[in-house]
């Protein structure tokens, strides 16, 4: 039987009058599919087998070939040209303070006023001293007089009483006596007359007297030597200030110099390329000395922005002890970007140097053996070339030794270059450096320099 849903029954297909049908699952039908179309087209098994991955990438460059300048380049440190120390020269009590710490002072501005009420007192007794010594002068001046009166009297006498001897009417006596009355006079006169010497090195000395207690007095009012900036006062009002009390200091800083030393080798290079100048005559190597253009960086600068000259090497010559040479530069500083004490990087042009080769500092490395850099060789396998190298600009170095113009260097990508690693190399090329025949000297640069919070590597000269 059928039942009503139309479907064979359990008894009939039991008793085999009709097949019994099941439903096939779908996803077994599709894996017999698949087994039957990848066996009957002929293809087997996918291959797990390991495959190597491709070789890294790195980016290349060559070395840019061009002119650059040689430079001494040392450490070294900056002091103002015009300094000048404040001192009492006289000893008081401190009355006023004219300043503020930082002003701005001109040279002979009265810095401060020490109590001069003694001193006006001194003053005052100076010069009664003189008067006293003008007028006993006048008197030793006037007794001069009375005595060359008395000579020409007594003159007269002992001309009268010879002539009365040589006519028989006067004794002898009378003429002896007359005479010995003449030459008193005359010797009477020559003591007034070293009175007078007396009274005038008695005036004279009251007079210099005067001119230093005026001094003095003076010197109660303290001025500016010099112009520039004043620092803070050392001495408040109301302290007693010593003679030579440091009172406080004045620093000009439109001009700063740079202090540095360098190494006997070096001072061999500065004087060749000093005298391949020009004549060697001595004075006119100290004028090329006055012309000879340095450059200066601070810690913080991109570049060397200020420029100035060499202006004085120690005529001592090297200092045995050390080796070294001493040198100053002076620096031009109206915008006030430099500060006396400020340890800064001194360059010194020394000549020129034809198709250097400069690589990018980044492509550098340093081991315990040396420096060296990565190359790609043609079989586009990494390479490592020991290199010598020489000196910095802005973020190039030239390498002296071990380096051809057409060695492929890594730039980037050093991470999975090691040497004998194939790797496929990317070239690029590297801009020459504009400050390698020249440095920057704009105030403009220096001064974003001097505002921007992050500082570079400092530039060096590796032996």
């Amino acid at each position: 039987m059928i039942s009503s849903s139309g479907n064979q029954t359990d008894g009939e297909a039991r008793n085999g009058m009709i097949p019994q049908v099941r439903a096939v699952r779908p996803e077994l039908f599709l894996t017999a599919i698949a087994i039957f179309v990848f066996h009957g087209c002929g293809v087997g098994p996918p291959d797990n087998s390991y495959q190597p991955p491709p070789p890294p990438e790195v980016n290349v460059s060559r070395p840019v070939v061009q002119t650059v300048t040689q430079f001494i380049e040392e450490n070294g440190e900056t002091e103002a040209v015009e300094r000048a120390e404040v001192r009492a020269r006289v000893q008081g009590v401190l009355q006023e303070i004219r300043f503020q710490p930082g002003d701005e002072v001109k040279k002979d501005d009265v810095l401060y006023v020490i109590e001069r009420t003694e001193f006006e007192a001194a003053v005052r007794a100076a010069e009664a001293s003189v008067a006293g010594a003008k007028a006993a002068l006048q008197v030793a001046n006037a007794q001069v007089e009375i005595a060359t009166v008395e000579i020409t009297r007594a003159g007269l006498d002992y001309k009268r009483f010879k002539d009365l001897f040589d006519k028989g009417a006067g004794t002898e006596q009378e003429l002896d006596e007359s005479k010995a009355a003449h030459d008193a006079s005359i010797v009477k006169k020559e003591g007034m007359l070293a009175n007078v010497e007396t009274a005038k090195a008695e005036q004279q000395k009251a007079e210099a007297n005067l001119a230093q207690v005026q001094l003095d007095l003076d010197y109660t009012t303290v001025k500016a030597p010099i112009s520039g900036v004043v620092s803070k006062t050392e001495v408040t009002v109301g302290n007693l200030a010593e003679n030579g009390t440091l009172l406080t200091s004045v620093v000009d800083r439109t001009r700063m110099y740079a202090n540095f030393n360098i190494s006997d080798r070096e001072a061999l290079r500065l004087q060749e390329a000093r005298r391949a100048k020009g004549d060697p005559d001595q004075q006119k190597d100290k004028d090329r000395l006055r012309t000879t253009s340095a450059f200066l960086r601070r810690e913080n600068d991109s570049g060397f922005p200020f420029e100035g000259l060499l202006e004085y090497i120690d005529q001592e010559g090297i200092d045995q002890s050390t080796g070294t040479l001493a040198i100053r530069c002076v620096f031009e500083n109206p915008d006030d970007l430099l500060m006396p004490g400020l340890f800064v990087h001194v360059r010194v042009p020394v000549g020129t140097l034809k198709d250097a080769l400069l690589i990018p500092e980044r492509a550098l490395f340093r081991d315990q053996a040396g420096s060296f850099v990565l190359a790609v060789n043609s079989e586009k396998k990494i390479e490592k070339k020991p290199v010598s190298i020489g000196q910095t600009y802005d973020g190039m170095i030239v390498v002296k030794d071990g380096l051809g113009a057409e060695d492929m260097i890594v730039l980037e990508g050093s991470q999975r270059a090691r040497p004998g690693v194939e790797v496929t190399p990317n070239e690029s090329q590297v801009s020459p450096t504009s400050n390698a025949g020249k440095q920057s000297n704009s105030s403009e640069e220096a001064k974003s320099t001097s505002d921007a919070s992050a500082s570079e590597e400092i530039p060096h000269e590796a032996e």
